[in-house]
């Protein structure tokens, strides 16, 4: 199962974020926004900050952050803890608490299921 989601800033298309099961995440910024420097605080797990140019920021959270899937997990699954690239619901754990952090910045990601 492929799971995109597409970061947006104010509605303007930011980054679509990739996984596929047995790959790393992919992450594609949008031209306006590669060279970009962001700094956010992050309220959750072991990933404290997303920081660096939005493509290394965005690859280092999704690809080497820690993720605990204790909720949104898909029927018959087990907990996991990991990175997102590991599996689906690590995946969709990362990028829901990406979304609490960055909504009141004015952003908002949206997850679509492949």
């Amino acid at each position: 199962m492929t799971i995109v989601a597409h970061l947006f800033q104010k509605g303007v298309p930011l980054a679509d974020i990739t996984y596929r099961p047995g790959f790393l995440v992919e992450v594609r910024v949008a031209a306006d926004f590669l060279e970009q420097n962001i700094f956010f605080r992050l309220s959750h797990s072991e990933n404290e900050t997303l920081a660096g140019t939005w493509e290394e920021a965005l690859d280092n959270y999704f690809n080497s952050g820690l993720f605990h899937a204790k909720t949104d997990l898909f029927p018959g699954e087990m907990r996991r803890v990991g990175c997102a690239n590991e599996h689906r619901s690590l995946f969709q754990q990362a990028a829901y608490a990406l979304m609490r952090d960055l909504e009141p910045h004015g952003y908002e990601l949206n997850v679509e299921f492949l």
